[in-house]
């Protein structure tokens, strides 16, 4: 089974985002039982939920942030990911200093679509910016499933679709 955990600040925002819409991408790719996914939080408060905001982002695309509820990054949960996903370099560094033998399993969100830069947090900001928010995560977890697949064990086919 495939693993990946997407990490942000508080996971309030952006991981538990990235989480849902990427079980999305994979159910509409026909292969979610292969899969495991997960959201934590650098600095999180265990126990918060999701922000208000993030969740009415995702009700909005049909998906449900409800039952959502933070978690702070730990060894245990990144050993049991084939893939960390971060939002930013700081998050990276973060982990690094935590558990640098773990690096090689985490990467920045955008290197997956083969960019540079990072995912900023909208939290606080108007309701817009977390909607756009949804909208470059969707486009980066598109963009990024063939290296998503390579980094969690087989490769993507040429159709870009995951085949036993």
């Amino acid at each position: 089974m495939r693993s990946v955990l997407f990490v942000c600040s508080a996971n309030q925002l952006r991981s538990p985002l990235a989480e849902v819409l990427f079980k999305e991408i994979v159910r509409r790719k026909g292969a979610v039982d292969a899969w495991q996914f997960g959201s934590a939080g650098v600095w999180a408060l265990g126990g918060s939920p999701a922000a208000l905001s993030a969740m009415s982002a995702a009700a909005a695309r049909g998906l449900n942030l409800s039952t959502h509820v933070a978690r702070r990054v730990t060894r245990e949960l990144l050993e049991q990911s084939d893939l960390v996903l971060v939002m930013e370099r700081e998050h990276l560094e973060a982990i690094h200093e935590e558990w640098p033998a773990l690096d090689g399993r985490v990467h920045l969100l955008s290197r997956m679509a083969g960019e540079v830069g990072e995912v900023e947090d909208p939290i606080g900001l108007p309701s817009e910016r977390v909607r756009a928010l949804v909208i470059e995560l969707e486009r980066l977890l598109e963009a990024g499933w063939p290296r998503i697949l390579q980094r969690t064990g087989r490769g993507a086919t040429d159709d870009g679709e995951m085949h036993p």
